[in-house]
């Protein structure tokens, strides 16, 4: 695992990094489709970046962790990255979802036009990183409702539920859980009918 963590952090970052090189370079006659690609990209290469974080802090307490563990979870580093963690997995199942409603008008519809134009999309885009960044940091606001929402494992990643977790941590994974599944995308980032 601990060599592992490196190699799919790498694989992570290095082929997104590619696709937005591979993406700039090369125009696109649907600039939109590119776009929001891009966007996709950089949201899952933020997951590459937490995967690093998380296998340099593996090599910092190499050998001792369980020394340290519960100081760690505590720590703000561990919160950051958890979200981290957190903002890439929500930016990209909302881009996700706007890219297949947009794809599933175009198809449905193919003689409306129901396409965004240049200016919807980046109102689109922007508003869905917004809601990320809001989703993921509300918890590090008011650890009275949340306790130590990022910090209830070893990895600082969340929407997981044990018996003392606070009942605002729990209401607030639920609520994500269900946000998820009610789109059709388990909490695995896979699709639900899998």
């Amino acid at each position: 695992l601990r060599v592992f963590v490196w190699v799919v952090a790498f694989i992570i970052c290095f082929g997104n990094i590619f696709v937005i090189c591979l993406r700039s370079c090369i125009a696109s006659k649907n600039q939109h489709h590119t776009m929001q690609s891009l966007h996709i990209t950089c949201a899952d290469c933020l997951m590459g970046v937490y995967l690093f974080f998380i296998g340099a802090f593996d090599i910092k307490y190499c050998g001792e962790y369980n020394r340290h563990a519960q100081l760690w979870m505590e720590s703000m580093p561990c919160q950051l990255i958890g979200s981290l963690a957190m903002l890439s997995t929500e930016v990209s199942v909302m881009l996700l979802t706007y890219m297949t409603m947009e794809k599933y008008l175009c198809i449905v519809f193919p003689f409306h036009n129901y396409r965004a134009g240049r200016k919807q999309t980046l109102c689109y885009l922007t508003f869905i990183w917004v809601l990320g960044f809001i989703i993921a940091v509300i918890p590090l606001w008011d650890k009275q409702t949340f306790g130590n929402y990022y910090g209830r494992n070893g990895v600082c990643f969340p929407l997981h539920s044990d018996e003392k977790e606070k009942p605002g941590a729990r209401c607030y994974s639920t609520g994500i859980f269900l946000g998820k599944r009610n789109i059709g995308i388990s909490p695995d980032g896979g699709d639900s009918a899998r």
